[in-house]
């Protein structure tokens, strides 16, 4: 229907972290698997500017969406989430797709409409030194802000000390 061809997606063997880093850079696009995320492998591919594509349903229902082999997808688990938080991180909240449909439409979108896919690749590179999953720095400066405030509210006798500074 696209026209794309057989070789446009490809599956990689294992191979040694140093060759998979290098291979990764030759890929377009990351698709995020939905039941169990990408974890370091979505750090990796973000790091290596490929966009990542992710799915995380907008709300569990008592119908749990089911995908063309009649499998549940759910996303409400933490290691189901971990895509979504990645591109929130990276700016790229456009790759989170809130249903399957739109997974696959965004794929299509990124194999499709190239200037859009360029400039989407172009916003990921150029922000890579200031967005907050690969800012080290402010990482650790607020690791270390929460880690003394868990110090000092423990010392007060605080039971449940809090160490997110949702200003930060």
């Amino acid at each position: 229907e696209f026209q794309l061809p057989d070789e446009a997606l490809i599956f990689a063997e294992i191979a040694p972290r140093s060759e998979h880093l290098k291979r990764l850079r030759l890929a377009d696009v990351f698709l995020d698997t939905p039941a169990y995320n990408a974890h370091t492998v979505g750090c990796d591919a973000l790091d290596a500017g490929v966009p990542m594509i992710s799915l995380l349903l907008s709300e569990m229902s008592t119908e749990d969406p089911v995908n063309e082999f009649e499998e549940v997808i759910r996303t409400d688990k933490m290691a189901s989430r971990v895509g979504a938080s990645l591109l929130k991180a990276t700016g790229l909240d456009m790759l989170i797709a809130p249903n399957l449909k739109s997974y696959e439409e965004i794929m299509i979108r990124c194999a499709v409409e190239n200037d859009w896919f360029q400039s989407l690749r172009a916003n990921l590179t150029d922000h890579m030194d200031d967005c907050p999953l690969f800012d080290t720095e402010r990482w650790v400066r607020n690791m270390e802000v929460g880690l003394l405030k868990a110090i000092i509210e423990g010392a007060n006798g605080t039971e449940d000390i809090y160490i997110l500074d949702k200003n930060k």
